[in-house]
């Protein structure tokens, strides 16, 4: 299915002729990481009028998740591997630091490959096939982005 994605924060000296969108073609990228760490962090519900009184954040607590799982996330398919791998691997705003108290994944395994394995070295951990017997025997599946 064809999506068209919008060109964002495009020069103000881009040529007249450079179309404004441009057509995105493929399915969306999705990446499992074998979660032994998981934890949700939602919003303090007591620290709700404190914040918006001292104009900062809501203060988000920490729950572990109980048992082994794999968190899965669901890239679109305009944005680019290294971007992908940006918000998934960063150490403070990424979608693993949110979803894992853990230094890195059990493993990691991707629609694609190229991704899996960018992420596998970078983390030192190990690369797996896309296949449902490894998201089963990883427990519960956390859906951090999309579905």
């Amino acid at each position: 299915m064809a999506s068209t994605a919008s060109r964002k924060g495009a020069a103000a000296d881009t040529p007249a002729d450079t179309p404004e969108t441009e057509e995105v073609t493929g399915e969306p990228t999705v990446v499992y990481l074998g979660n032994r760490n998981a934890v949700e962090r939602p919003e303090d519900p007591d620290d709700v009028e404190a914040a918006a009184a001292e104009g900062r954040s809501v203060r988000r607590l920490e729950i572990p998740a109980p048992g082994k799982r794999a968190t899965k996330v669901v890239i679109p398919a305009e944005v680019p591997m290294m971007q992908a791998a940006y918000e998934i691997t960063h150490p403070t705003r990424g979608v693993w630091a949110a979803h894992s108290t853990g230094a890195a994944p059990a493993w990691v395994a991707s629609t694609n490959p190229a991704l899996a394995g960018l992420l596998a070295a970078h983390w030192h951990t190990e690369l797996r096939e896309v296949d449902e017997n490894h998201v089963a025997s990883g427990g519960v599946v956390d859906e951090p982005m999309g579905g």
